[in-house]
């Protein structure tokens, strides 16, 4: 074999193997990405595409915002501020840079300038189908969506296969400064979008709401307004309809709780992967000089599992450092001007001691919501401690553990709470971290909507400081996902805003029909759906071998 054949063997080798390689990459690749995992991101781009405001040099800002996007990799990302004109359109040109073949965008401008701060997305076109955009002019006035700038509705559909999953995903940017004046502006905005989102337009809709509020959840960046209370209160305290995933968040940068926010409607609950809510703080740090260079906001994402496969039972656990902010536990003081806070280090904090003077005090730290009723068994521990608390008495009475399976919202007495013994309390006069010991959540208590709360109280006469964080909360399926016969051949079907819903435990087979016997709609294959009916009228169901009867109004 001479040198040259031996050189052209050893090439030919080579090719095949980065051939090989790069296929088995792309196929571990496609076999990681489960089915039904979304992920949703809001950014405020600062001035992308203005050359007067934001960052210096635009070619090095967008590139930097691909490279952002690419490494946090959600499917749907709602940007703020971002400019367009006839001359330089700036989505087009950040899909471009993103792959056009992959990815997709959309804006919505109230004039074309390259200055102009309007609201756009980009999406995965794997993943988004977008249905399409609009303003939504009728949930507050001009002047309090900052001159006009109003919400932009996005209709999508999640595509989880060949099924796909209707959201209405609202991009928002509210009036900014700290001014009383743009508060009560940003207040009045928030009680009409409300108004209408929880209207027969939108109260069945899967919503998700995000964007740059340009305040917290929870209170407020207005120092002059009494009470201090967040524009957005009226969702955050509508825990039964409305959950605010971002509202524990706290933005190291300014010393103060995010303005870029996350808001999602019940029909979302049960999809959403609890604590996933983040700062996108790692992809951020990746950018040289990055709020200089790229914007002055980091991304906030959330993640979701809406998947219409079957069925099956998962363990989880669920965690909560408190070490950039109460996450999504709930504050609620009853009684007191103190209240459950946070500090950097210490976590999640509460003391009725405050300028030398004991103060009485009843605050409660509520958690989100857990369905618990397909597992075996749940356990919580978590590190605490505590000081200025000497007594034996004061320690276990007035710091403990309750659980609920009916808390809704407001004030924690409107719910049946059962009490939680701690295993492991801290001595009561030093800063010293104990953990809690393993607190195994009672069987009867295993049932959708669980809350755990930590409960302080303080008197004028001793006033406690109790600190916690690094929480963890596990639970374990039971040992099988086999449903019994009799609820695996359970299905709904029903009609509701123009879209005919099949709700199934099982796969099969689904044709819709018109009564003239035309096919609307057919699948092989398929479990939850939503299908949209554009006329009111009767239509025909075949789900498997059975028939059914829908009126669509």
């Amino acid at each position: 074999m001479n040198k040259l054949t031996q050189t052209f063997i050893i090439l030919l080798l080579i090719v095949t193997f980065i051939k090989v390689q790069a296929a088995t990459q792309q196929n571990q690749s496609q076999t990681g990405q489960e089915s039904g995992l979304f992920k949703f991101t809001t950014w405020n781009t600062e001035w992308l595409s203005c050359s007067i405001y934001g960052p210096i040099d635009e070619n090095l800002q967008i590139n930097n915002i691909v490279s952002i996007i690419k490494t946090i990799n959600s499917d749907i990302v709602a940007l703020q501020e971002v400019g367009t004109s006839d001359i330089y359109t700036t989505i087009d040109t950040l899909v471009m840079k993103l792959g056009s073949n992959e990815w997709a965008g959309n804006i919505i401008s109230t004039y074309k300038d390259n200055c102009s701060q309007n609201q756009g997305i980009v999406y995965k076109k794997s993943k988004i189908q977008l249905i399409n955009a609009t303003y939504i002019s009728n949930g507050g006035s001009s002047y309090d969506w900052s001159g006009g700038r109003y919400p932009v509705l996005y209709n999508i559909n999640l595509l989880d296969g060949s099924n796909t999953i209707p959201v209405s995903f609202i991009n928002i940017h509210a009036k900014a400064m700290s001014d009383a004046t743009s508060y009560m502006r940003r207040k009045n905005a928030s009680i009409a979008l409300k108004a209408l989102l929880d209207g027969s337009a939108y109260n069945s809709k899967k919503i998700v709401l995000l964007g740059d509020f340009n305040d917290y959840i929870n209170g407020t960046q207005c120092s002059t307004c009494v009470p201090a209370e967040s524009p957005y209160k009226n969702f955050a305290d509508d825990i039964e309809n409305y959950k605010c995933l971002s509202s524990g968040l706290y933005d190291t940068s300014y010393s103060s709780p995010v303005i870029d926010n996350i808001v999602i409607s019940n029909e979302l609950f049960e999809y959403y992967t609890t604590n996933s809510t983040k700062r996108e703080d790692l992809a951020a740090q990746g950018i040289l000089n990055y709020y200089n260079t790229t914007s002055d906001h980091v991304p906030v994402s959330a993640s979701f599992k809406i998947s219409t496969g079957p069925y099956v039972c998962e363990n989880s656990t669920y965690t909560e450092s408190f070490s950039a902010g109460l996450g999504e536990f709930i504050p609620y003081s009853v009684n007191g001007s103190q209240a459950w806070n946070w500090r950097p280090v210490y976590g999640a904090c509460v003391s009725g001691y405050e300028s030398t003077i004991n103060y009485a005090n009843e605050d409660w730290l509520i958690s989100p919501a857990f369905d618990l009723s397909d597992k075996i068994s749940a356990t919580l521990a978590f590190s605490h401690a505590l000081n200025f608390s000497l007594t034996e008495i004061d320690k276990l009475n007035n710091h403990t553990l309750w659980i609920s399976n009916n808390y809704t919202a407001g004030l924690p007495a409107n719910a049946t709470w059962s009490q939680i013994t701690i295993p492991n309390m801290p001595v009561g006069n030093n800063w010293i971290y104990v953990n809690s010991g393993n607190i195994e959540i009672p069987n009867q208590m295993l049932q959708k909507n669980v809350r755990f709360a930590f409960k302080y109280l303080s008197t004028s006469t001793i006033a406690g400081t109790w600190e916690i964080k690094d929480l963890t909360f596990k639970t374990q399926c039971v040992s099988t996902d086999i449903k019994p016969e009799k609820e695996m051949c359970k299905f709904k079907v029903y009609a509701n805003d123009k879209l005919i819903k099949i709700e199934n435990n099982q796969y099969e087979s689904i044709t819709v029909y018109d009564m003239l016997g035309g096919i609307l709609f057919t699948s092989p294959s398929v479990q939850n759906i939503e299908i949209p009916i554009y006329q009111s009228g009767i239509y025909m169901l075949r789900v498997g071998n059975k028939v059914n009867k829908v009126l669509v109004k």
